[in-house]
């Protein structure tokens, strides 16, 4: 007998027929009938939908929504068309096609829906690559703007500046699958001009970005970029400042202007389940999880 979904887990699929099978069958496998997994395929070209059917036919939970390609829609919509869809009151998001899940997820829904009693408002708990909030509720206040890339970080921005975001510190359970090489290269130049684009979007001065850009090419900090990428992003300035003029403004809440102000509400709002519980006087106990949930639950490794 069928029963309407408790959460849905929203994943977006565009040509991650690689790796879209390890990543699903780590979640499918760790859910029961509280769950959906729903897919939203956004006009994959490559055997996505093949794989998908063949899952699908195996695992009841799984539920498949095929777009027809639209170039005007990024990813930021994709993941709106989900939510939209979820047949589930809550919904857990940010579970990409090449991810692979260690089975803790119904853990992080518990520990959303304790802070959720003691904190009794509506929030979106973000951890650790894991985000969950109520369906309607994440419509009304926090919809993704159509953007490809930062569009988690925009909504994150938004919602704090309505006090309505919690970072919560754990240990990384998740594993991102490698791709060939070629496809990974191609990938990170595309992020780049989208994450360049979207903060050209929110309004940054192009003379501070070309500045930022080349004393990125002499000062590597995060060491994840090669000398020829750093280059490459540096040519890219003036061609994404260009774009960006054809594109709607996403402009920043009044009250949280600045990467700063959103650093600030971060630092201090975030941390583990028990120093967020007994911030706000709430039991802090965490003995209810088994002892390897506890594990990851007390350990706190930052991303951020």
């Amino acid at each position: 007998m069928y029963k309407e979904p408790t959460y849905s887990i929203c994943i977006p699929n565009y040509n991650m027929g690689d790796t879209i099978e390890r990543a699903l069958v780590s979640v499918l496998e760790q859910v029961d009938d509280r769950y959906e997994v729903l897919v939203l395929d956004d006009g994959s070209t490559d055997n996505s939908v093949e794989v998908l059917d063949k899952l699908r036919a195996k695992y009841q939970s799984l539920r498949v929504i095929k777009l027809k390609r639209d170039k005007k829609r990024k990813l930021g919509e994709t993941r709106n068309i989900s939510v939209r869809e979820a047949k589930g009151k809550f919904v857990i998001l940010h579970v990409d096609a090449d991810d692979v899940w260690e089975p803790f997820i119904n853990d992080f829904v518990t520990l959303f829906h304790k802070l959720e009693k003691c904190l009794n408002k509506d929030f979106l708990l973000s951890g650790q690559q894991l985000n969950i909030a109520k369906k309607e509720y994440l419509l009304n206040y926090g919809p993704y703007r159509n953007t490809h890339r930062a569009q988690d970080r925009d909504m994150w921005l938004r919602l704090a500046a309505i006090d309505a975001y919690i970072p919560l510190d754990h240990k990384i359970f998740r594993t991102r699958l490698s791709r060939p090489k070629k496809v990974s290269f191609y990938k990170a130049i595309r992020d780049s001009w989208y994450h360049m684009l979207y903060d050209m979007r929110r309004g940054t001065a192009l003379k501070s970005y070309i500045l930022g850009c080349l004393t990125g090419l002499f000062y590597n900090k995060t060491k994840n970029f090669s000398f020829k990428f750093r280059v490459l992003r540096f040519a890219m300035v003036l061609p994404v400042f260009i774009a960006s003029r054809f594109d709607e403004p996403l402009p920043p809440p009044d009250n949280m202007k600045s990467h700063a102000e959103f650093a600030e509400y971060r630092e201090r709002t975030r941390g583990t389940y028990q120093e967020i519980m007994a911030r706000h006087g709430c039991d802090s106990d965490i003995s209810f999880l088994s002892e390897e949930a506890q594990k990851i639950f007390e350990t706190k490794e930052v991303v951020a």
